[in-house]
């Protein structure tokens, strides 16, 4: 903290203590509060916690000693102007200290710095959004506004303070407050059922003696008003005790003026004088010009009622004072310049703030767009992606689809091949058979010097035939041990091959050697070696590759 406020906080201390000395040493036995908070501040560990103790006991002293009161809180809003750059503790303080400093100017008349200092305690509260100090301005405006007579605004303060304080559930004490005083408002406004509905709801919610007595002696004035003259002056009379007892000097006030009113209507004068000299005395001591101005009027026609005309005129004339000073043209003028400057300055904010809400909000759109677009041009790009993808896995499936059915195709004629192979061999043994058959037949018949003959001949035969069928026999049953997907591999991607070299191929594949293909097919080496050579020609490999390694590894994806 610097120097300034430190050295500002000294002097203050000091003149405080000099100020309140006397107030708390007299009510030292009667005020146990105004002690206690004295002694706090006294021996407050920070000047922040020092401050809040100072405000509190001007609140309390607010009604007992409204000077004193004045002194603490110029002495407490002094030191809080030197600090530079202040926490939102001391911000909420120095709202807290501004309400109760406009309540002290609206108290002594001066109308135009009360409202001055319930529009800045507003402006800090909403700057440091702190609810529960706006609903406490908002109802300080609408017992400002009340004062002036302006009754609809004052009604509509009152209303929206209490809309804010059960918002934030506020203490009952509160918003009974903010009821009791728009009650007073629907009673000056003559709309007495609702002021009696909001009376019964302060009420309700009061819950000591000081806070109901309050509500009661708005009753009172409502029996008053009504002219049930006997309950408004038992509440009065009650009242008037309490707030001696509680050393509230401006209840105290009120309630003397308004027994001062019944008595008056009652015709007894004499009384009424008595209490309006109470309620004068104790108004004049708190300098509380509203007040002042109508009980001067109250004495003025208590007065002539009773005949003492002079001192009628010079209450009447001290009441036109009262009335001229708080009722002033010039100054109302100035309080309405006031509250044009404040909506204005809070328009031009509110205009500022929305223009500041347009760009961000143009700003949140253009980013809401790029993003849209951005999800768009993403989601065709992956779309798209899936959808060929879709396509490939479709052109794949379909062209595995197809190879099967090709393999199917090849496998279904590699077997109707063979089965035709098998047709035909059991047709050459049936032939054969037949002609076995028809040849001993006729041998048997022949005489024995021929059917020797005839045998030797047909053994020759049998020898004959057996050289012609039996390799191509023994040749199919070993192509048909080969498996058919070589055979479909062979078919499928080496369609070049002729069947020479298919046959040798398959027979390699089973492992036998150039000698055994050789004798099975019943052809020469060379035969065999020629052939060899041609497929390794077609298959562009050389000497020393395997050729059946070659095909097993040959890659079959498309």
């Amino acid at each position: 903290m610097d120097s300034i406020w430190k050295f500002s906080l000294f002097l203050g201390k000091l003149v405080f203590f000099l100020l309140v000395l006397s107030t708390v040493a007299e009510a030292q036995s009667k005020d146990p509060m105004s002690v206690e908070l004295l002694s706090h501040i006294q021996h407050a560990k920070s000047d922040s916690l020092r401050l809040h103790y100072k405000i509190e006991l001007a609140k309390h002293l607010l009604n007992k000693n409204i000077d004193t009161s004045r002194i603490i809180l110029d002495d407490v809003l002094h030191a809080l102007d030197q600090i530079s750059n202040p926490s939102q503790y001391l911000k909420r303080n120095k709202a807290d200290a501004l309400n109760y400093w406009g309540i002290i100017n609206a108290k002594q008349g001066l109308s135009e710095e009360a409202l001055a200092t319930y529009l800045q305690a507003l402006q800090l509260s909403e700057s440091i959004k702190d609810s529960s100090m706006i609903g406490l301005t908002i109802h300080n405006l609408g017992m400002f506004y009340r004062r002036q007579h302006e009754y609809e605004k004052a009604k509509a303060y009152l209303q929206k303070a209490l809309r804010i304080r059960h918002q934030i559930q506020e203490k009952s004490s509160d918003i009974a407050m903010s009821y009791n005083m728009l009650g007073v408002t629907y009673f000056y406004n003559k709309q007495y059922d609702s002021a009696l509905i909001n009376y019964k709801k302060a009420e309700a919610l009061y819950s000591t003696k000081h806070d109901k007595s309050k509500v009661n002696g708005n009753l009172a004035l409502l029996y008053y008003t009504l002219k049930d003259y006997d309950k408004a002056i038992f509440v009065f009379k009650e009242n008037i005790q309490i707030f001696k007892e509680l050393q509230i000097q401006n209840e105290l006030s009120i309630y003397h003026k308004n027994l001062a009113g019944c008595y008056q209507d009652m015709g007894l004068y004499e009384k009424a004088i008595q209490h309006l000299d109470s309620a004068i005395a104790i108004a004049e001591k708190l300098k509380h010009k509203d007040l002042l101005q109508k009980e001067y009027f109250n004495r003025s026609l208590a007065y002539q009622n009773k005949g003492d005309y002079k001192k009628a005129l010079a209450d009447f004339s001290l009441y036109k004072a009262y009335n001229d000073s708080l009722n002033n043209t010039e100054e109302a003028k100035r309080i309405t310049a006031l509250e044009l400057n404040y909506q204005f300055e809070k328009e031009k904010l509110q205009a500022s703030l929305s223009l500041q809400n347009e760009k961000a909000k143009k700003q949140l759109y253009l980013i809401l767009f790029v993003l849209t677009a951005v999800s768009a041009v993403t989601i065709f790009v992956l779309v798209r992606k899936n959808t060929k993808y879709q396509l490939d896995l479709s052109k794949r499936k379909l062209e595995e689809e197809n190879l099967q059915r090709k393999n199917a195709e090849q496998i279904l004629q590699l077997k109707e091949a063979e089965l035709k192979t098998e047709f035909l061999n059991n047709k050459i043994k049936e032939e054969v058979q037949h002609y076995f058959e028809k040849e001993l037949k006729a041998i048997l018949k022949l005489d024995e010097e021929e059917r020797t003959k005839a045998i030797k001949s047909l053994l020759l035969s049998v020898k004959s035939k057996s050289s012609d069928y039996g390799p191509s026999q023994n040749l199919t049953e070993y192509i048909d041990q080969v498996s058919h997907e070589f055979k479909i591999k062979i078919n499928t991607h080496f369609p070049f091959f002729n069947e020479k070299e298919k046959k040798l191929l398959y027979l390699m594949k089973l492992g036998l050697s150039t000698n055994e293909i050789k004798d099975l097919q019943n052809t020469s080496l060379a035969s065999v070696k020629s052939i060899r050579y041609r497929i390794r020609k077609k298959l562009e490999i050389d000497s020393e590759a395997d050729i059946i390694a070659y095909i097993d590894n040959y890659p079959t994806t498309t």
